[in-house]
């Protein structure tokens, strides 16, 4: 009876008191981190195009974590920080051309030597305390395979280790991608 008498009590809340009473017993999802954690993942963040414009590729492979994964547009998994830092150095003509332990094509080697990557919008949620997510909508200029910028969205997820942000898993994803980059 008293099992009975808890349940009609329930059924009498108003919809937002039922709302705030469930939150409170199951947990809203929401994780807030401190204001520094998010300056310091939008830090990691934005060292992505920092490093790509200089052009600096050691400085971009900081920024991934020692046991990394990236997929690029065209759908390549490299896993671990240096298959990533050498394929990309690879794209940016940083490296000789002949580099032993490179993925991509030979074809295009140097394409991005001289371009220009835009974060037009950073958007990051916490999904715990200790790892975000971070959706990333870019601009690139100056593909040497076509005259028109590139559009991308990038999802990076980071994790903090040691009191240190670094990218665990980044997917580079185009949009409206130029005719000409497919032959």
């Amino acid at each position: 009876m008293l099992q009975m008498q808890g349940w009609s009590v329930l059924v009498r809340l108003t919809p937002p008191a039922l709302t705030l009473l469930c939150a409170a017993i199951f947990g809203t999802g929401i994780v807030h981190a401190a204001p520094s954690d998010e300056e310091a993942v939008r830090r990691v963040v934005n060292g992505f195009p920092e490093a790509w414009n200089r052009h600096d590729m050691d400085a971009f492979g900081a920024l991934f974590a020692p046991d990394a994964d990236f997929v690029n547009v065209t759908g390549t998994h490299w896993k671990g920080r240096e298959s990533i830092q050498l394929n990309h150095a690879f794209t940016h003509g940083a490296i000789p051309i002949d580099s032993a332990g490179v993925t991509v094509p030979r074809g295009i080697y140097g394409i991005f030597k001289t371009s220009i990557l835009h974060f037009k919008q950073i958007d990051i949620r916490f999904l715990r305390k200790d790892v975000a997510v971070a959706h990333v909508r870019t601009e690139l200029l100056g593909d040497a395979r076509t005259k028109d910028p590139r559009r991308t969205l990038v999802v990076m997820i980071l994790t903090q280790g040691g009191g240190r942000w670094l990218i665990a898993v980044a997917q580079n994803t185009e949009i409206n991608r130029p005719p000409e980059l497919n032959r």
